[in-house]
């Protein structure tokens, strides 16, 4: 007979507040914050009870009273101990899996809820999440965890911040397994929904207002609802909170030289901010030195702390404003067409490295390192250009995407992986946020005479043709839905069969998740990128709205979904032929194009790189290898096969790391993160390394080391090192790693010393 888990939301409420008191019973929309939570919760999917877990104090009588009211369980324990209250509360209800949330958060969202079940359950977590880090926006966490975990912690952990705060010693504890539910990331994480001061609750004063109220929106929904009246987002602007790791004053310091405005969109302040979410997740300090005219644009987007304002129009005195502001920084990104190189060339006095996001080859430049993912450039492209040897990263192997899509491309991979796949269901038309010269009408157009399927349509708030759309997207009734200014793209895409879209900078994010394409050519510059697909097998061209008429372009855009609508087994060569184009590692390989060479004791480099595919059989050889095993925590040899699943399952997990360290173009051993929790907002890793056979003696254990370090400044990393291995212990320890009584060598940021 199998056992069903009882799972029970679990909400901590009171009524004190130093801030706001008493904000849980404020009322807003015609009911309270507390109400609201609630009545979220009900629907979150694959729960058996919500259980409020108050005080016992007589004060939190009216909490009680609201809860039960509410139609919710109530518990009532010591106020100083929430986690002995939680754990109270699961006792109470038998609950075996326990997903908490905070009372505070009128916005939550019953679908996120119900993901990080899922996630806990199918990866057989103790713990999962949604905030490590948080790329959702503030106000949406919650946290999913077995009882026996939570057992564990009551008896183990005797710290008052554990015992207050509830999952710290969940999220950081050795030998629990954890998993993380990846959010949208910029700007959808800038936005602040939960109720601390009393500006929040006049944000949600005002929100609450013009929602409606005959059903519980999606957290997408509200998105695109602020989006649509950005002054709400400013009532409580002032209140966001940076990371935790953005303020280390030893940390290493990125800075982003970019432009957004209403002719160019955001595109290049989403390719930096990719990059800077990458980095600040790792412990890097990152800050945008834009115009005012930028920053009108972007508005309360502009994480907290992080803007340099640009007064000056001239390119010197702009680095002696970044300059006053910060000092010196270690790494200077440039995405702006209208910088001129004289500007880079100044900055070489107060940054350590230039890095150029490019797309075109047609400007000078000062770069140490360049980026083009454009297909079809070479080192020839750029050897007039840049007048010193600079790192050229071409291609879209290094395309910057979201790290919502690599965190999707695995599940997506699987099914794309199932024989019985084939067929259209859904198809998405989607022409980036804009889409000036209306492909998405001659797409719907299309739809509505050759498609009964069911549509999901992506526009901006800003499209020109937004109205039109709308209308094309209401006569073809239920089975059409339009969504304005998404956050979570890659959730649509990943749930679409097929995309009708144009070959812009989403073609790699369609790419990593394995997304056949139906083309519209929507700007010229996007011809290379539109071969690029049809040469490959991953998509056709129905033809360019730039140069030709909407009839024609509608004619072959029908004549092309015949086809893959006709012969299923097309689709899905499609489908794979995409995924081939693009991995979305980029993000990680551009990462480490930026980190410092390590030098080793015969006064030559190691440069750390992520490893490719390529490398499977070397890192076995090496494996296999008895010296490498001697003090291996796991003494066997894996097979061939073993090696395999466990490679490929290493490529896939966007947050470990597994980098080989290169000298002179050869690989001479490798450093792996693998990620394990987050204690206090700092990411946590298991760090082992391993120097190639024939590469002993020269520095390599001790490079790898402070390569890992210069990655993730500000990450706590754990060493199982055995004790009769007694150069690892000696090399950990003069590295700075002390051990502790849980058996694990410790470094924490600031802890580091010479290895």
């Amino acid at each position: 007979m199998t056992t069903i888990a009882k799972t029970a939301i679990i909400v901590q409420a009171r009524l004190g507040s130093s801030r706001l008191p008493g904000k849980i019973l404020q009322e807003i929309g015609g009911r309270s914050v507390l109400a609201h939570n609630i009545a979220r919760l009900r629907d979150v999917p694959g729960t058996d009870v919500v259980v409020i877990a108050t005080t016992d104090k007589p004060s939190d009588d009216p909490v009680a009273a609201a809860a039960q009211a509410a139609g919710a369980t109530v518990f009532r324990g010591d106020e100083q101990d929430v986690l002995g209250r939680y754990l109270g509360a699961a006792r109470l209800v038998e609950a075996d899996v326990i997903m908490r949330v905070t009372s505070d958060c009128p916005l939550i969202d019953p679908d996120i809820c119900g993901a990080v079940l899922a996630l806990r359950a199918t990866t057989g977590a103790d713990y999962a999440a949604n905030n490590m880090p948080r790329l959702f926006p503030h106000g949406l966490d919650c946290e999913a965890f077995t009882r026996a975990a939570l057992e564990r912690a009551a008896v183990e952990t005797s710290e008052p911040y554990d015992r207050e705060h509830v999952t710290p010693w969940l999220r950081r504890t050795p030998g629990l397994k954890r998993a993380n539910l990846t959010g949208p990331g910029w700007p959808a994480n800038q936005q602040r929904w939960t109720l601390d001061f009393p500006e929040d609750l006049a944000f949600f004063a005002d929100l609450f207002a013009e929602l409606p109220r005959d059903r519980i929106l999606s957290w997408q929904e509200v998105l695109a609802w602020v989006g649509q009246h950005p002054a709400l987002t400013l009532i409580n602007a002032r209140h966001r909170a940076p990371s935790a790791m953005a303020q280390d004053p030893t940390a290493p310091v990125a800075v982003f030289r970019f432009e957004a405005h209403a002719r160019i969109g955001s595109g290049h302040a989403m390719r930096c901010s990719t990059l800077q979410t990458r980095l600040e997740g790792l412990g890097w300090r990152c800050h945008w030195a834009i115009d005012d005219v930028t920053a009108a644009f972007l508005g309360a987007a502009i994480p907290p702390g992080a803007h340099l304002r640009l007064a000056a129009s001239d390119p010197v005195a702009q680095v002696d404003e970044i300059a006053a502001a910060i000092g010196r920084c270690d790494v200077l990104v440039i995405d702006h067409y209208g910088v001129p190189a004289a500007f880079a060339t100044a900055a070489r006095r107060i940054a350590g490295q230039i890095t150029y996001i490019d797309d075109l080859a047609d400007r000078d430049m000062d770069a140490d390192v360049i980026l083009n993912t454009t297909p079809g450039f070479t080192a020839a492209d750029y050897s007039a250009r840049n007048p010193r040897p600079a790192r050229l990263l071409l291609g879209p192997d290094f395309a910057l995407l979201r790290q919502q899509f690599p965190a999707r491309r695995g599940a997506r991979l699987q099914t794309l992986a199932q024989e019985s796949i084939g067929g259209i269901r859904r198809v998405l038309v989607a022409f980036g946020g804009v889409d000036p010269l209306d492909g998405s009408g001659v797409a719907l157009d299309m739809l509505a005479a050759h498609y009964d399927g069911a549509i999901d349509v992506v526009l901006g708030s800003a499209a020109p043709h937004l109205t039109e759309v709308k209308q094309q997207v209401a006569r073809l009734g239920a089975r059409a839905r339009l969504h304005v200014d998404v956050a979570d793209m890659a959730g649509l895409m990943a749930a679409a069969d097929l995309v009708i879209g144009a070959p812009g900078t989403s073609t790699w994010e369609r790419s990593c998740l394995g997304l056949p394409s139906l083309l519209i050519g929507i700007a010229e510059n996007q011809r290379t990128n539109a071969a690029v697909v049809a040469d490959r097998g991953a998509g056709l061209v129905a033809g360019f709205l730039t140069t030709q008429s909407r009839e024609s372009v509608g004619a072959a855009l029908a004549h092309a979904f015949r086809e893959v609508l006709e012969v299923s087994a097309r689709l899905r060569r499609m489908a794979l032929a995409a995924a081939q184009l693009c991995d979305g590692r980029g993000g990680q390989r551009v990462t480490s194009a930026l980190l410092p060479h390590q030098p080793l004791k015969d006064g030559r480099d190691l440069v750390l790189r992520p490893a490719e595919t390529s490398d499977e059989a070397l890192l076995l050889a090496w494996q296999s290898a008895p010296e490498t095993r001697r003090f291996a925590l796991n003494p066997a040899v894996p097979s061939a096969a073993e090696h395999h699943r466990w490679f490929g399952d290493k490529l896939a997990a966007d947050q470990d790391w597994l980098l080989l360290g290169d000298v002179g173009g050869q690989a001479a051993g490798y450093v792996r993160l693998d990620w394990m929790g987050e204690d206090k907002g700092r990411p946590q890793y298991l760090i082992s390394i391993a120097t190639a056979p024939g590469w002993y003696q020269l520095g390599v254990a001790s490079a790898l080391l402070r390569g890992a370090r210069s990655l993730a400044p500000g990450a706590h990393l754990y060493a199982k090192v055995l004790a009769e291995n007694t150069a690892s212990v000696a090399l950990f320890a003069k590295a700075g790693y002390r051990l502790a009584a849980d058996g694990y060598f410790h470094s924490l940021p600031g802890q580091a010393k010479e290895a």
